[in-house]
């Protein structure tokens, strides 16, 4: 080795690169899982702050059975969203759900929007960018992504895997000037550049956290405040939210929202939670109606199935009692190995693996493989959604020829192990490689 560490024998391009890129996975994942350490330490310093918290999970967990495939709840919720000026399409595809998005925006080449897992899902970013729409992430997280170009690793916390000091070399050759490693500076330059694009759009997509049939609203809850302005575009808001997303009214969709910052965050509340039954209305003049007042003139709630129907009339039901709190993956062995190596697309870890399987968005089966069936994500989840158990029978079905399943079982379980740990010991090597080298956190280098 040379003096100066750059020892690499000519020729050896290759090796360098894949060694590089084993470092940058290797700190992605020791980001990772700082950070959700962070949110698993505040879990436990608040648990006992949660008032009924086992009663709640019940209350929410037979909320979801009554609701999810119903059918006479889904026709309430419209009938009430459209009552209280609410337009409501319905769709049964993702292609579908993109053709009604561009044929709201009417022409609109720019568009900001907010977090929402089911765009992601639908691709929608990346459609509306192929037809010459420009789209801005609005959360700090989703647009530092976007950015960079990396993939998400949680549903709440996008930007997880990345330590301050890689945000702000990569900001630093997009922007085109340093910025400082500093949390602080990177929020406020991320921050500013949505605040101008925000200011200049006419038109706003967000999700839904949920949707209340008996009242005809909308529930968003968010902490950086992003989501309200999005929502308040003057031209339109445009709302996506998939059919499971259906509560019989306000008072259980709250119950939803406490348990699901928890899990998500560990915090015991968020700072916004936005109730919207309706564009912004006057009467006070001789008590004439007039609607838009402020915010935008119209709002248009496109309902989206992609597969859910048939997913709630089969084997695989309790997928869609899903929350979206990420909590599985705070506590998932492999993913803490693999990261969002372990997903299809934007479905994260155990549980988004069996989804994609399920709504054709890829799952060729090796991604199943990744799953210890160590059933810490059941434990852990508040609605206790047996994954595992739906990761054994989908790779069961790829065994239907063996006469013996519970071999295949057997097999699956040991490989999948014996996997996990060549990779765990490959990471920790490769981690304590960099810092004896002075490449990792140890030093010199940012520490969050």
């Amino acid at each position: 080795m040379d003096e100066d560490g750059s020892s690499v024998a000519v020729g050896k391009s290759g090796s360098e690169h894949s060694h590089s890129a084993r470092l940058k996975k290797a700190g992605e994942i020791k980001a990772m899982g700082r950070a959700f350490a962070t949110v698993k330490k505040r879990q436990k310093a608040n648990i006992a702050r949660v008032a009924d918290l086992e009663n709640r999970k019940q209350r929410l967990l037979q909320t979801r059975k009554e609701s999810i495939g119903n059918a006479g709840l889904l026709k309430q919720a419209v009938e009430s969203l459209e009552r209280n000026g609410i337009r409501v399409r319905m769709t049964g595809t993702r292609e579908e759900a993109v053709s009604l998005v561009l044929a709201e925006l009417a022409g609109e080449k720019l568009v900001v929007k907010s977090k929402s897992n089911l765009t992601k899902e639908l691709g929608l970013t990346e459609a509306l960018t192929d037809k010459g729409v420009e789209v801005v992430e609005t959360d700090i997280g989703d647009r530092i992504v976007q950015i960079i170009g990396e993939k998400p690793s949680h549903p709440t916390g996008p930007a997880s895997h990345l330590s301050k000091q890689e945000i702000a070399d990569r900001l630093s050759a997009h922007f085109g000037h340093r910025i400082k490693p500093m949390a602080e500076d990177i929020v406020g330059l991320v921050r500013d550049e949505i605040a101008a694009y925000i200011s200049s759009a006419s038109v706003g997509i967000t999700g839904a956290n949920a949707i209340a049939a008996e009242e005809g609203a909308v529930l968003l809850m968010h902490n950086e405040g992003n989501i309200i302005q999005v929502a308040t575009r003057p031209g339109k808001h445009i709302i996506l939210a998939g059919i499971d997303k259906i509560y019989p009214n306000i008072e259980e969709a709250l119950n939803m929202l406490k348990l699901q910052v928890f899990y998500a965050t560990g915090a015991l509340s968020t700072s916004f939670i936005n109730i919207i039954a309706g564009t912004s209305q006057t009467a006070d003049i001789e008590k004439k109606l007039i609607k838009g007042v402020h915010g935008p003139k119209e709002i248009c709630l496109i309902l989206v199935d992609n597969h859910r129907s048939e997913i709630a009339g089969g084997d695989y039901r309790e997928l869609l009692y899903c929350i979206g709190c990420g909590q599985c993956l705070l506590v998932c062995p492999a993913y803490s190995v693999y990261g969002n190596k372990f997903s299809v697309g934007s479905q994260l870890g155990g549980r988004g693996v069996v989804y994609a399987a399920l709504n054709g968005e890829g799952a060729d089966g090796g991604e199943l493989d990744i799953c210890l069936g160590c059933k810490r994500c059941q434990k852990n989840c508040p609605l206790a959604i047996d994954t595992p158990t739906m990761v054994s029978k989908l790779r069961l079905e790829r065994h239907l020829k063996l006469r013996q399943p519970q071999l295949a079982r057997a097999y699956d379980f040991v490989r999948a192990h014996i996997d996990w740990i060549d990779d765990a010991l490959a990471l920790e090597a490769t981690w304590l490689l960099a810092r004896l080298m002075g490449l990792g956190e140890g030093k010199g280098k940012d520490k969050g």
